[in-house]
């Protein structure tokens, strides 16, 4: 980790010299142990910026580069111990919106605020409305960016009178609130953004996915005795319904013996899941984890990439998809309509109808050229609107606006 004060080396992208203007200092508030916020930090890290995570406990894993400021030293309690996606038993009974003001209790007395008035940022960004973002709001520190990432907007607000209002409380807080989609953005607007302090920024897929996609089967010359392969990598949690697509899948293999599916990622569903699985046997192969290299091996591999959560954001991991050339069936929600047209570019299939998601793997199997046709729509729309080094620039430039004075600004 960088030492206070000390700013990381600058790199370089294909796209431009990353660096400029003198870095600014930067605190980020969020979960990093989550893969996402970890990017957005590095990318930070990467333009220059003197950046500094605020943790209630200590990451899981060192952030390089950054300065860590961790508000409760030692082993983490149970709330932040618990399964990915869900709350212990006893928790699961009180109400979401309780929790998140016992949250905000549990911050203000480990000294956020203090904290934020010793780091003396440019500015500071949250990240996730309703968790983070309001912990961070009630430091009342400014300029204050909240960024938001699917479910803290289209979920949360929705599950309880309190939610709603602590969505709202933030939002009036915030200097400026970033969507990764045009839904999402809308959705803000509607629980009371205004609108100029609205900006899209997509962390999306880094220019590594769209090299080598020649490797891609959705690419190369066909080989008739090659074995079908669909792809899930969303997490092992009930939103993201992998159970579903496993058992569409075995509907598949009744049409298509010799297809397999590999499973990544992980959750609190696995052990689930590979019983689930079991009857299909070596049909289903249960990848773990996979590294960026890994994945991106494994997209180029797959013919057909599936995601079909109940809510959802911009996924990242769809971008990358489409980036590598993976052709792409998600859930027919307003977020993903911004960027699969049914039929076109991938297949959209309506929530909880495995037999229809089954019908959908199986026409994307059976149509190469419907496949092949896709890959440099797909890529194209990554490059214009999730491509990582672009959108993070953009995310710079909105950093230093903040910082100067320059709108978007709270009156």
């Amino acid at each position: 980790m960088a030492a206070a004060g000390e700013t990381p080396a600058r790199k370089s992208y294909p796209d431009g010299p990353v660096g400029g203007p003198p870095g600014l200092r930067i605190a980020v508030l969020g979960d990093f142990d989550g893969v996402h916020t970890r990017a957005w930090l590095r990318s930070s890290v990467d333009r220059g910026h003197d950046v500094h995570a605020i943790s209630f406990y200590e990451p899981a894993e060192p952030l390089d580069g950054v300065t860590v400021h961790v508000l409760r030293p030692g082993p983490r309690g149970a709330y932040a111990a618990r399964p990915a996606g869900g709350a212990s038993p006893m928790l699961a009974r009180v109400p979401r919106g309780l929790l998140r003001l016992a949250q905000a209790l549990r911050y203000r007395r480990a000294g956020l605020a203090r904290v934020v008035r010793a780091i003396a940022p440019d500015v500071l960004h949250a990240h996730f409305l309703v968790e983070h973002g309001f912990y961070g709001a009630a430091a009342g520190f400014h300029p204050y960016v909240v960024t938001c990432w699917g479910s803290d907007v289209l979920v949360e607000p929705e599950r309880d009178p309190l939610s709603r209002a602590i969505a709202k409380w933030t939002i009036r807080r915030a200097d400026l609130l970033t969507s990764n989609n045009g839904y999402m953005a809308e959705r803000l607007v509607a629980l009371g953004a205004p609108r100029e302090r609205v900006e899209l920024v997509t962390l999306g897929a880094d220019r590594f996915f769209m090299e080598e996609v020649g490797r891609s089967v959705n690419v190369r010359p066909p080989e008739p005795s090659r074995t079908p392969c669909v792809l899930s990598t969303r997490a092992h949690e009930p939103l993201y319904n992998v159970d579903e697509i496993i058992a569409a899948f075995a509907r598949v293999r009744a049409a298509a013996p010799g297809a397999r599916l590999v499973v990544a990622h992980g959750g609190s569903q696995t052990a689930e899941l590979r019983r689930a699985a079991a009857a299909l046997g070596a049909a289903v192969e249960f990848a773990g984890f996979l590294d960026r290299a890994s994945f991106r091996d494994a997209l180029h591999a797959a013919d057909v990439f599936v995601s079909v959560p109940s809510s959802d954001g911009t996924s990242v991991a769809l971008l990358q998809a489409m980036a590598a050339g993976c052709f792409p069936i998600v859930s027919d929600l307003p977020t993903q309509r911004e960027l699969v047209e049914d039929g076109v570019n991938g297949l959209r299939v309506p929530l909880h109808r495995q037999d229809l998601l089954a019908g959908r793997i199986e026409r994307a199997l059976r149509d190469s050229g419907l496949r092949r046709r896709a890959v440099e729509l797909n890529r194209r729309i990554v490059e214009e609107r999730g491509l990582n080094e672009r959108e993070m620039a953009k995310m710079d430039a909105l950093y230093r606006r903040l910082a100067t004075g320059s709108p978007p600004l709270r009156p």
